[in-house]
């Protein structure tokens, strides 16, 4: 915190606007931004989404919002989309991908919609999904409309403190997902975190920022409880507001986050809360601010676009496994507990059962800006995926959307399978689909180069 708020005094004293090694530049030819938020904050007889038990909202913490960003190279355009929801439906994906085609002009495998999985926002109930898709496509039309000539920016920045990966090794020789704080029995993380915090920004000719969008894996479920809010995402974009001024617009995308959060087991409990989501939005917010001083100008920009659809099978389930989850979902779940294993499964089972078999469908799409590279992928993605296919990307610049376009549930690795917990007990597919994903991922990213 104390570095942030030193970088913030420097930047306000006008310091840091321009970093020694930043050129004054100007913008790539016929490069064009435009950007636009629409709010989606529910009613409050819409329950929210994230845990397995119900939960009504008491307020409005902080509005949400659908945040869009259209880049035109002049050739062709480029469309991201964040919502601050848990998951983003196909249903709304497509219907918002049908009405910006038909207004805009966009072709369908040129936007990329995604959700922040912030714990403290709606369910997908029909009515609500129903005005998501029209919202998101309102937020494009808006952002198409205030297109005009700007200069695009890129850096990586290092966070290294803020996210632990949330699978331990415990000393009966398990894997427990969340195993608790200061637990005596954990013995080391079973897997890395990606420290990589992606940053794009945009200004105008006279280098006003119009945006910054910010990409990072950790898991949004800090806030908890019943008050409505975008968890840390919403301090981050007020703290960069404060920096860069309120004309700036802030998006947040989550990177591979599916066994990643903010959980720190060598501390106490309980780390949740409000004041807990202000200080990871505050220290994220300066990191930013870091990445700021050592942009990349994208001084040549040329738009590619590739979209694929693949099947991924389904986890095998028997007649027992589905009678004895039919008794478990018939009792209601006991409140204030997020979950129970036996539960997950259940639910897990009874999801598979019902599609007969019938596999999976998953999207995968890469959006090419220059040298910068978007990855959607439409689940929770275990981030060794998303760092090999950072590794394997040929673009200088990759970052990994997960829950884009769509959810399938957590998305593990073979190894995750093998070790068990949380995520390969409550996922629908069978071992394999995050890595047939990370293959098709590298194909594009290929492709598209």
């Amino acid at each position: 915190m104390k570095r942030f708020v030193i970088v913030c005094i420097l930047i306000l004293a006008g310091g840091l606007l321009v970093s020694p090694g930043r050129p004054a530049g100007g913008a790539a030819p016929g490069l064009k931004i435009g950007v636009a938020s629409a709010t989606i904050t529910p009613f409050l007889d819409v329950p929210l989404e994230g845990y397995y038990y119900p939960r009504m909202p008491d307020g409005v913490h902080d509005d949400l919002h659908a945040k869009a960003l259209v880049i035109d190279d002049g050739h062709e355009q480029a469309v991201l989309v964040a919502c601050d929801l848990v998951e983003v439906t196909r249903e709304a994906v497509e219907e918002a991908r049908r009405q910006i085609s038909a207004r805009c002009g966009i072709p369908a495998d040129h936007v990329l919609i995604s959700a922040t999985h912030t714990h403290t926002g709606p369910q997908a109930v029909p009515g609500y999904v129903t005005n998501l898709g029209h919202w998101i496509a309102d937020s494009v039309l808006s952002a198409e409309g205030k297109k005009q000539p700007a200069l695009l920016w890129v850096a990586i920045e290092q966070e290294p403190v803020l996210a632990h990966n949330r699978r331990y090794f415990m000393k009966d020789g398990g894997v427990q997902t969340n195993p608790g704080f200061l637990n005596p029995n954990v013995v080391r993380p079973a897997g890395p975190i990606d420290p990589r915090v992606g940053v794009l920004v945009a200004e105008d000719e006279r280098r006003n920022p119009i945006m910054t969008w910010v990409n990072y894996a950790m898991h949004l479920d800090t806030v908890g409880g019943t008050w409505i809010s975008a968890d840390y995402a919403y301090y981050l974009a007020r703290t960069l507001a404060a920096v860069k001024g309120d004309d700036m617009l802030t998006t947040f995308t989550i990177g591979a986050a599916g066994d990643i959060n903010h959980w720190d087991v060598q501390r106490p409990g309980p780390q949740r809360g409000f004041e807990t989501a202000k200080g990871l939005g505050e220290a994220l917010a300066g990191d930013v601010v870091k990445a700021y001083t050592h942009l990349e100008a994208l001084d040549s920009v040329r738009i590619k676009a590739v979209s694929e659809t693949i099947e991924l099978p389904l986890a095998k389930v028997t007649a027992q496994e589905v009678a004895e989850a039919e008794k478990i979902v018939a009792q209601p779940p006991p409140m204030g507990v997020d979950f129970t294993l036996d539960r997950v499964k259940a639910e897990k089972v009874i999801h598979v059962s019902k599609r007969k078999g019938e596999n999976l469908r998953a999207e995968v799409q890469v959006l090419a800006v220059g040298p910068v590279a978007f990855v959607a992928v439409p689940g929770e993605y275990f981030v060794e995926l998303g760092m090999r296919i950072k590794k394997e990307s040929p673009f200088p610049y990759t970052f990994i959307v997960e829950l884009a376009n769509g959810d399938l549930g957590y998305i593990p690795t073979r190894r995750g399978f093998e070790e068990g917990g949380y995520e390969p007990t409550s996922t629908p597919l069978a071992p394999g689909g995050g890595e047939k994903i990370a293959d098709k991922a590298i194909e594009l990213l290929n492709r598209c180069k």
